[in-house]
């Protein structure tokens, strides 16, 4: 039966035959007879199969959790017998904020840690969509915003200030707002959020008496979730955005960007690591959890950028 588990969680996992059979290295036909072998032990129905897709039933579903744990545990004890004979090895699947936060920042950060252990092998993903680090498998995250699972584990690592800027020719064009309520009327190039939590910081800068803090809901022309783009939106006078200052500290310098409301603070992005508990259980997870933990706490330096 334990062939059959192992071959019905990866069926689960990839959705269809023909991708899991691709993962193990077997035909699709091997597959789903080990699949129906163990729905004929079981005396259960673990897939819904039409011609068009593959769906877990509700016990299938249940199965495949159990499964999916027991299996994780199985790993744990691996990974602990080579942890013993200190041979600390693996895979561990990151995904990371992109842009230069991960390219500049994180990924010395990583190199750094390979060095120390040559047997651990990384695979980093940039990819922008917000992930799920159970169904999509991966060991930790680096992100941005609020944690919406409370089953995670969250190391809150910085807190990021965030500015709205955008060019002279821009505010040339539409005029400098005085109040976030203002960039109702004006174009955005945003990422994410909806909703941007400003407070009054009290500076002379802002022209007219204000409440102390208000919400503001985004309404963009402009929605994608690289910080690239948004900055080039900006910097080419399309829209205004909202970005941490760190990626737009060169261009604030050099003038091609402009910060707007400086009397408004707004809520500062938290940048944490994130993890299933029961993966931190993993020697060469917990090494690069501690090892990020510390490395990222650390004040961000990044090379000097260009405008393009």
């Amino acid at each position: 039966m334990q062939a059959g588990i192992t071959e019905f969680v990866a069926v689960a996992q990839a959705g269809s035959f023909t991708a899991a059979a691709h993962a193990l290295d077997t035909s699709k036909s091997r597959l789903s007879q080990a699949v129906s072998r163990l729905e004929q032990e079981l005396g259960v129905t673990l897939l819904q199969r039409t011609t068009r897709r593959i769906s877990l039933t509700d016990v299938g579903d249940a199965f495949y959790q159990q499964c999916r744990q027991g299996l994780d545990l199985l790993r744990l004890a691996v990974d602990d017998a080579q942890t013993q004979q200190q041979q600390i090895s693996g895979s561990i699947r990151i995904n990371s904020v992109g842009g230069i936060l991960g390219e500049q920042w994180l990924s010395p950060i990583l190199l750094r840690f390979m060095a120390l252990y040559p047997q651990i092998t990384i695979d980093l993903d940039f990819s922008s969509h917000r992930v799920d680090l159970i169904s999509d498998q991966f060991d930790l995250v680096v992100r941005m915003g609020e944690l919406p699972d409370s089953s995670l584990i969250a190391r809150p690592l910085q807190q990021l200030e965030s500015i709205v800027c955008a060019s002279p020719d821009f505010i040339a064009r539409h005029g400098m707002p005085l109040h976030p309520d203002g960039l109702s009327q004006r174009p955005a190039a945003l990422g994410s959020l909806t909703r941007y939590h400003f407070s009054h910081s009290g500076s002379s800068d802002a022209l007219v008496p204000q409440q102390d803090s208000i919400e503001w809901h985004a309404n963009s022309r402009l929605r994608c979730r690289n910080g690239h783009v948004m900055k080039q939106a900006a910097l080419q006078g399309t829209a205004f955005t909202i970005l941490p200052r760190i990626y737009l500290q060169a261009a604030l310098e050099r003038g091609t960007l402009v910060q707007l409301l400086p009397g408004w603070v707004l809520k500062p992005a938290i940048l944490s690591l994130v993890y299933p508990q029961h993966r931190y259980r993993l020697r060469r997870v917990e090494l690069l959890v501690d090892f990020l933990t510390e490395e990222l706490r650390k004040p961000i330096r990044l090379p000097r950028q260009q405008d393009h």
